[in-house]
């Protein structure tokens, strides 16, 4: 049952309630939806009517007159935006709906309003968007609601009036006739009186206007104007909606008819067709219906007009003339074609911008080769001389330029898929800003030519475009030398600059040319320093840069940066180009920086201090890599060639901008105004426009290639010495010197890294004596084999012992079990193998403590382990001794067994000591103290590598010492083989605990021979002379291990302790 808060106003539950709200609004949705909407679409509309009645539900209700005045709002929105009738036709529905009987019944006419308004999503802004259609809709609308009216009210009319009930249709049907087929009521306009006097009609237009007065009598019986042509609304409130009525009236105006003529929609039409199409196709016959092809077609002979009747003027053809004349029918040559020679010329302009077969020259697409026709000349030379001229003077340079061309729209429009670098692209443009002056020169010549064609010859173009032809012929070699078409991208960037310094050198004519060319080249690699240089980012999408950002598979931390190498699978000849580019300087300063600047600003920008290092020396507006380096090549050369003009002051001075000259005049005009606000209306769009102008005057220019190659011929006109490397080396060591400061001062004081280091040191190298508690209760725990292998039971032991001295660094220190065979032996120096330390560190502290140096301070770390538990395991040794009166007095043979086997705990001690106090010396190296000597990240990785190698190498670590340590695990199986043997001989004796039971003495505390039978049996039991044979033997092996070492694989380290070892030997 539900409680009575549950319960509706009309006895339902909250449950019946939100059922019939979503079953209503699921109605509603569905009735307002346009027709064919999706369901995926109506189930949001839905959720959104539902969200609004939540939100609705506890909002303030609005009273009538404001809902009201919201109505208004939207008909004057509607007004403003030109659709005036949908407000009317808004308002007038709101009215029709407040005064139906139903809704005044209620109370709830405004607040269902209200609904409507709030549901309706952006109303105005979905009308302009589909005008017409929610014209036709609302028309259609308006149709259908007065045609339902107009039934409700006929059949009204005939239930009050039953005898007198008028058959309008009928009544009508003489007098109206069919409307006319236009598509609107703007239609009406164009209505005129020949139009209606064409229609159709039973009646005269004097009977007409009499049945036309009587309906409107019978319409309106009170005499009122009235638009409508059915009876008026009785006296019951019931909203009617009539439509008009057109009416078709012989010499009868009025504009009110007219007007009222509703729009007829046009009817339904099929779906359309599916357009048709079709590929085209290129029509190869085009260029040989044009005229100029006609010059070049085999089929049609030309001849150019001579310019005089002298044979001369036509040497040509009356070379041929006389030659087939004079052989007397031996020869018949053919005549050759001619044409004036200011079309040679424009064929020769037009085959240097779009090369094709014309009617001189014959280009291959597929060779992209270029000759000359045969039997084709002008008027004044024969074809055979003009071909070779042409051969010799004009097709080379032709080809030329076609190279270098397809080489510039390779590498900046990507043609036919090819994959370039940015570095190639900057490299083209660079070609491309050399050959434009080339071409404008060109195209200005036929200009020439076609104003002067007889002094404007072939002979006098060749001699004025030779120096152009001899730099086309100079970049096409350059172009082939400098780009490589195979390989990874890397290497094709920095093959790019590698072969273009080679061009830079002193001894090379074209220097200056190389070197700009090479400044534009370098462009993508300043733009990827910068970005690293201010975001610590490597910006490289297309893998050109020469390192690499690596990460590791395995590795948690972030990546980093290596040099790039080349795969054996892209072939010998690639890597060997590769191996070459090793040795070229430039790329060696590239590769120098770029390794360095990688790891600085990435420790920089790990410890959030890289923005303030490019605040602090104001880096943040600095300018770009690419134009310091220009700056800096120029200021190398102005020190030896003097000051070099600026491209700025060859500029000639800009003319008066009338604008400015305005403003001026502006400003000038009202200084005489001293109302500050009238005065601030009249300059401060004077004030903007000449800020405006003055940052526009402050913006820097692009350097451009021909700016950089004017500048360096200004410079001198010998040869320049190697500047670039020298200049580039100056730029990039400035930034790293900042960079290599703020890097290690981040070392010093943020990541405290002489801390950690001293942290390291103490830890796993048990130094300072700070873990003696903690290995000594682990040794005790691997003996009893007392479940020792919990990771989480020995990081906190260890963590405990360690907090007293480093509150801050003892968290960050684990201790993992790695294996567990190791783990289950008895015996502890192989149970040590089952453990390691790892550190939690940030991941520039990584850079420096690698996993690979965790491991190798791990092997440190169990060498030391091994030789504090032997040395702890032969100094707890229990005193073993028989009982007696007198300790001076002569030993028996037991006494001597016992004695021998004290000499070689000695032994193994004195060993021991000396190994230990060996490692010592190389664990006790503090390397924290060294590091304010060091400059720069990879310093500071140096030194630290090359401590950790040295203290490998004296921990004899390392390979070379292979049989060394085998001979130093024997020593430790020696000593817990002592220990057992220790063990078995107190446990004979009957010492092995002090409060153990005599049980050789009887119960009146006399010796009844036991001790005398277990003396003699361990007496025969004992294994001491094997245990001494063994040591001595082990002792041999260390001292020849260590004479080999020191002698001949020359580790003068070991001299002391091969000494030690040497002179204590045993006999």
């Amino acid at each position: 049952m539900a409680t009575s808060a549950q319960k509706g106003k009309r006895g339902k539950t909250g449950k019946q309630i939100n059922s019939a709200i979503t079953a209503n609004v699921r109605h509603l949705v569905r009735n307002l939806s346009e027709p064919g909407t999706s369901q995926e679409k109506l189930h949001k509309m839905e959720d959104t009517v539902s969200k609004i009645l939540t939100k609705e539900h506890w909002a303030w209700v609005r009273t009538d007159t404001e809902v009201k005045r919201s109505l208004d709002d939207l008909a004057d929105r509607f007004r403003v935006e030109g659709m005036a009738s949908f407000g009317d036709t808004i308002k007038e529905l709101a009215n029709k709906y407040l005064a139906m009987q139903q809704i005044q019944q209620h109370s709830d006419g405004w607040s269902m309003l209200e609904f409507l308004l709030l549901i309706a999503h952006k109303p105005v802004q979905n009308i302009r968007r589909n005008r017409v259609f929610m014209e036709e809709h609302r028309l259609c609308m308006i149709d259908s609601m007065e045609a339902s009216e107009r039934q409700a009210e006929v059949e009204l009319e005939a239930a009050m009036h039953p005898d007198e009930e008028v058959d309008w249709a009928a009544l009508l049907s003489e007098d109206f006739l069919d409307p006319p087929e236009y598509d609107s009521s703007d239609s009406l306009s164009d209505w005129s009186e020949e139009s209606d006097c064409d229609s159709t009609s039973t009646l005269k237009p004097d009977e007409m206007a009499m049945a036309y007065q009587q309906a409107i009598k019978v319409a309106d019986p009170n005499g009122r104007e009235n638009n409508s042509y059915l009876p008026s609304m009785p006296v019951q409130r019931v909203i009617r909606i009539t439509p008009s009525t057109v009416l078709s009236l012989n010499n009868y105006k009025s504009n009110h008819l007219r007007r009222s003529k509703l729009i007829q929609l046009p009817p339904p039409q099929p779906p359309r067709t599916t357009t048709p199409y079709w590929q085209s196709e290129r029509n190869t016959d085009l260029l040989s219906r044009t005229i100029h092809s006609l010059w070049w077609r085999p089929d049609v002979h030309l001849n150019a007009l001579p310019a005089s009747t002298n044979p001369l003027d036509n040497f040509a053809v009356s070379y041929v003339q006389y030659l087939n004349h004079n052989a007397r029918g031996l020869l018949a040559l053919p005549l050759p074609k001619t044409t004036t020679e200011s079309c040679l010329l424009r064929e020769i302009l037009l085959m240097f911008v779009r090369p094709s077969s014309c009617c001189f020259f014959i280009f291959n697409k597929d060779t992209r080769r270029i000759t000359v026709r045969d039997n084709v000349s002008i008027c004044t030379v024969t074809a055979c001389t003009l071909q070779k001229f042409l051969l010799y003077n004009v097709v080379p340079a032709l080809e030329d330029m076609l190279e270098v061309q397809r080489i510039i729209d390779t590498h900046t429009l990507h043609f036919d898929g090819i994959k370039t670098t940015i570095t190639l692209e900057c490299f083209a443009y660079g070609l491309r800003d050399l050959v434009q002056p080339i071409c404008q020169l060109l195209v200005a010549y036929e200009d020439r030519v076609i104003e002067d064609p007889a002094t404007n010859t072939l002979i006098n173009f060749t001699v004025e475009f030779r120096e152009h032809f001899s730099q086309l012929r100079l970049l096409r070699l350059l172009v082939e030398e400098a780009i490589l078409d195979k390989g990874p991208p890397h290497l094709r960037s920095a093959y790019l600059l590698c072969r273009l310094y080679k061009q830079t050198l002193p001894q090379v004519p074209h220097q200056k040319m190389a070197i700009a060319l090479l400044l534009v080249s370098l462009k993508r690699y300043c733009i990827i320093i910068d970005g690293w240089w201010r975001s610590a980012k490597l910006e490289d999408r297309l893998n050109e840069f020469i390192v690499e950002l690596c990460v590791e598979e395995d590795s948690q931390q972030r990546g980093y940066v290596r040099k790039r190498s080349v795969n054996c699978e892209e072939g010998v000849e690639v890597v060997e180009i590769f191996n070459k580019l090793q040795s070229c300087p430039l790329y060696q300063i590239l590769l120098e920086h770029a390794l360095e600047s990688g790891e600085t600003q990435d420790l920089l920008s790990s410890v959030n201090k890289l923005g303030e290092m490019l605040t602090t020396h104001n880096e943040s507006q600095t300018p770009s890599l690419y134009d310091e380096l220009v700056a800096q090549v120029f200021t190398q050369i102005e020190a030896y060639c003097g000051s070099i003009p600026t491209d700025e002051k060859d500029e000639p001075e800009p003319e008066e901008d009338p604008e400015q000259a305005h403003d001026d005049l502006i400003a000038s005009n009202v200084q005489g105004i001293r109302n500050l606000d009238l005065f601030a209306i009249f300059t401060q769009p004077v004030q903007q426009r000449r800020l405006e102008r003055q940052r526009e005057r402050l913006r820097k220019k692009p350097i451009e290639l021909v700016n950089i190659l004017k500048r360096l011929e200004r410079a001198t006109c010998l040869q320049l010495k190697s500047e670039l490397p020298v200049a580039l080396r100056v730029v990039l060591q400035r930034r790293q010197c900042l960079a290599n400061e703020y890097a290690m001062r981040a070392y010093c004081k943020e990541l405290h890294l002489a801390e950690n280091l001293r942290f390291v040191r103490h830890t796993m190298m048990l130094e300072a004596y700070i873990l003696v508690p903690y290995y000594a209760a682990l040794f005790a725990r691997i003996e009893r084999n007392d479940n020792w292998t919990q990771s989480s039971v020995l990081t906190s032991t260890l963590r405990e012992v360690l907090y007293p001295y480093y509150q801050r660094l003892a968290h960050t220190i684990h201790v993992n079990v790695i294996s567990q065979i190791n783990s289950n032996s008895i015996k502890v120096y192989e149970a040590l193998e089952a453990i390691e330390l790892s550190y939690e560190m940030p991941v520039a502290k990584q850079r420096i403590l690698t996993t690979k140096h965790i491991q190798d301070y791990n092997l440190v770390w169990r060498l030391m382990l091994k030789m504090k538990w032997a040395l702890w395991k032969l100094e707890t040794l229990q005193i073993l001794g028989p009982d007696k009166a007198d300790p001076y007095a002569p030993l028996d043979l037991l006494g001597l067994t016992i004695r021998r086997l004290q000499i070689v705990r000695f032994w193994l001690i004195f060993l021991m000591n000396n190994l230990h106090t060996h490692v010592m010396e190389a664990v006790g190296q503090q390397l924290e103290l060294r590091i304010g000597k060091c400059k720069n990240i990879r310093e500071l990785r140096s030194m630290h590598d090359e401590h950790l190698s040295w203290l490998k190498t004296h921990c004899m670590l390392t390979d070379d010492f292979k049989s060394f340590r085998v001979a130093l695990e024997q020593l430790f199986h020696l000593v817990f083989v002592l220990d057992m043997e220790w063990n078995t001989c107190a446990s004979y004796m009957g010492v092995n605990d002090a409060l153990c039971l005599d049980f050789t003495l009887s119960d009146d505390g006399i010796d009844d021979g036991n001790a005398e039978r277990r003396s003699f049996e361990y007496l025969a039991l004992n294994q001491v002379v094997e245990i001494e044979i063994t040591y001595i033997r082990c002792h041999q092996t260390l001292a020849d291990i260590l004479n080999t070492l020191v002698y001949q694989n020359d580790h003068r380290f070991l001299s002391a302790l091969r000494e030690t070892i040497s002179s204590s030997l045993p006999h």
